[in-house]
């Protein structure tokens, strides 16, 4: 039965956007808080998943119904049975409600129970003063659906519409029933216009016991703010126990820093720092530590990292990059676990220009080492290149440009490099085919230092190469779906004149990565040092399976390999031998995707001449949700020899418990690289995890060893190092 819809003496008076009002800051105070995870948990009580009625109230106009209502003049408005206020998507529930016209104040009682944008809350009475937008919530709960969060409040009083308190304050993550943690205060205040929250007498309870008290806490409502961050706790048998207490400060809306003292037992004290600074023109990041007499060590230590960029023209922008350690072993004692295989710090300011045809770099490049050879300095290094707009059967003018000063300390020739390579391209296709010729024309000069030969060499030479290419396709179908199968013939030659290049130097010349996609390259050299001659045939086949329902491309298979048709006389040293070779190595690679869940990749390299494999590398993905993953890698290399495999297994064990696992080893000399092995327990409303690390430096081939645990209350912070920082990325997109 319907009930008789009455329209109160304050039917315009926007009563629910005071409601709101009162209860917006629990929302905006919540609002950054981490989402977390919810699966495990039970659903909340119906009440909390009531649906309110539905309202036939235009926005900005206030609707009441009751199943009765009296009033008197000059005095008050009374409403019984099933009350009912809504108003732009808010509802006021109750069993009763009473409007004064004197104080124009208006009290529900009896079942309150408020719906509005990302809250719900229940209570006893509620009582406001709609022109001052104050009022009070007596003996209120709340929930917060977006952060799963639950709570209550004695008295919860607006002052007005930028000020409200909130006596005897409870809140958890956790279902009602089952707070295993509870967050209480005494008193909460909220200052809207400020930014800022006090809270009182502060406790944190696990399991009902006590775990943190603070007797006043001060933070931001929506944002940042100044104060203690939660402690950092770890333990490794190289620094033994690990403690850090981050000091956030908000310098501007723009800009903070962390200052984090740290103790380790077995170093000592160190202290880190961290200062960011946004703006529209850019950002910029410092890091910077600093360990005073080490006791292992037996010195200071210190770590700095910068790192800007900036925007200050239409296309023009700069990177300013610098990295600095005090010693080699800097980042395998201290640095993140991600850094212990670094071998270079680099250090580089760069200038960019980028517009839709051209890309102008200019470039000061230099490198900390901390393990192995020393790499040239850039100082500078200028990049043009261009191109012109591509246009199917139109020829397109490229340019590709370089002039390099190359220093070193020790290492000889030093000099500059400038390097020109313009060329023309038609690019002719049609639906099935397509057609490239390109000519190309390429000059390196030489001004160098300390050279036997002479200050001045150069080398030029003509590059033409004709790429083509046909397309078929096919339908098929595969397990009931509908596919499309292609097949795609490729061929690619290439010719470039032998110039004799034994007198110029090797600044940062290299053999090229072999792998597929260098046999469509028009250079078997990395760097501008060497230019190979060629006079070659590559001859490629790729097919594909695309799915016609989504498109996805659900198999790529690709072989192909080079057929020389003259020796190659170019080499990086002349104490190298010509390449004779009539074919150059198989090349193959498979990409497999059958489900969303699984992808599989293969790519390998065949020495048909002497039967055997040159290199081979197989990965398998399997991620059927957010808490299953299979990661498989194989990897084998014939020169230097080289033979590991990585697997790493993230699974539940229960509805609550899963673990993890990660073994990295190296299959040619039969030792461990890395032994990572984890538990995980997932309450409702917090987790906790246990890892212990076994893994080999790249430095001084030392193991190290560390146990981790990370406590989590979802939805207000967690104690520890988390899954991903140990792995040094993002376990759950790891590769």
């Amino acid at each position: 039965m319907a009930h008789p819809q009455h329209r109160p003496p304050f039917a315009t008076v926007p009563l629910l956007l005071a409601t709101g009002l009162l209860f917006a800051p629990l929302l905006r105070a919540g609002a950054d808080t981490e989402s977390g995870r919810w699966a495990v948990c039970p659903p909340p009580p119906p009440l909390y998943t009531t649906a309110p009625p539905a309202s036939s109230a235009k926005p900005g106009q206030t609707e009441l119904t009751a199943d009765e209502a009296t009033s008197q003049a000059g005095g008050s408005s009374e409403f019984r049975g099933h009350v009912v206020v809504q108003r732009d998507g808010r509802t006021l529930q109750g069993d009763r409600a009473t409007y004064d016209q004197q104080s124009r104040e208006v009290t529900v009682e009896g079942h309150v129970l408020f719906h509005g944008e990302g809250v719900l809350m229940q209570g006893e009475s509620a009582r406001m003063r709609m022109e001052e937008q104050s009022g009070e919530f007596r003996e209120a709960s709340f929930y917060l659906p977006a952060q799963h969060a639950f709570g209550s409040a004695n008295l919860l009083t607006l002052d007005d519409a930028d000020h409200s308190t909130l006596r005897g304050v409870r809140y958890t993550t956790c279902n009602p029933g089952q707070e295993d943690w509870l967050l209480s205060a005494s008193e909460l205040r909220l200052d809207q216009q400020g930014n800022t929250g006090e809270a009182f007498q502060t406790v944190l309870r696990f399991k009902g016991v006590p775990i943190f008290y603070s007797p006043y806490l001060n933070f931001p409502l929506a944002g940042r703010k100044s104060g203690l961050l939660f402690p950092l706790i770890g333990t490794s048998d190289s620094n033994g126990t690990d403690i850090g207490l981050p000091i956030y400060w908000n310098i501007a809306p723009n800009a903070d820093a962390t200052f984090t003292p740290r103790n380790l037992t077995a170093r000592g004290p160190m202290l880190m720092s961290e200062f960011r600074h946004l703006s529209k023109q850019g950002e910029s990041q410092i890091h910077a530590d600093y360990l005073g007499n080490d006791k292992i060590f037996g010195d200071d230590r210190h770590y700095l990292a910068l790192d800007h960029t900036s925007r200050f023209a239409q296309g023009w922008s700069s990177t300013l990059l610098l990295r600095d350690v005090s010693d080699p072993l800097y980042l395998d004692d201290l640095g993140a676990d991600g850094e212990s295989s670094t071998t270079h710090l680099e250090r580089r300011l760069d200038l960019n220009y980028r517009d839709a045809h051209w890309n102008f770099l200019a470039r000061a490049q230099s490198y900390q080492t901390l393990s192995g050879a020393e790499p040239y300095q850039r100082l500078p290094q200028l990049q043009l290149n261009g191109q012109s707009t591509r246009r199917p059967n139109r020829p397109q003018l490229t340019l590709q440009g370089e002039a390099v000063n190359f220093a070193h300390e020790s290492t000889i020739p030093t000099g500059q490099r400038l390097d020109l390579k313009p060329a023309v391209t038609l690019p002719l296709q049609g639906d099935a085919w397509f057609l490239t010729p390109s000519a190309a024309w390429r000059h390196t000069d030489y001004t160098l230092n300390d050279h036997a030969a002479g200050e001045h060499l150069s080398r030029s030479l003509p590059i033409l190469s004709l790429d083509s290419g046909l397309f078929f396709e096919r339908e098929t179908s595969l397990g009931g779906r509908a596919m499309t199968q292609t097949l795609e013939p490729r061929l690619f030659y290439l010719s470039v004149p032998y110039v004799e290049q034994d007198d110029l130097p090797l600044f940062d010349s290299a053999d090229a990565a072999p792998s597929f996609s260098q046999l469509f390259r028009d250079n078997r050299f990395s760097g501008a040092d060497r230019q190979g001659d060629a006079r070659q045939l590559t001859t490629a086949l790729t097919s594909r399976l695309l799915d016609d329902e989504s498109g996805r491309e659900r198999l790529r298979v690709s072989i192909g390999r080079i057929h020389y048709l003259a020796d190659r006389q170019v080499t990086l040293n002349a104490s190298e031998p010509d390449e004779t070779a009539v074919y150059s190595d198989l090349f193959a690679e498979l990409a497999l995707q059958p489900s969303e869940r699984l992808r599989i990749g293969i790519d390998g390299r065949h020495d048909t001449e002497r039967d055997r494999n040159e290199q081979l590398s197989a990965r398998l993905r399997y991620q059927p949700d957010a808490k299953r993953l299979l990661n498989l890698n194989y990897r084998y290399d014939e020169s230097p020899l080289l033979r590991q495999s990585d697997a790493l297994l993230f699974w539940p064990l229960a509805r609550q418990w899963q673990w993890l696992a990660r073994w990295r080893y190296d299959l040619e000399q039969g030792e461990d690289l890395e032994l990572l092995a984890g538990v995980e327990y997932e309450s409702c409303c917090w987790s906790l995890r246990l890892m212990g690390q076994h893994r080999r430096d790249t430095v001084d081939e030392a193991m190290r060893r560390g146990i981790y645990l990370t406590f989590q209350f979802k939805g207000l912070a967690s104690l520890g190092k988390s899954i991903e920082e140990t792995l040094g990325g993002d376990l759950l997109t790891y590769q």
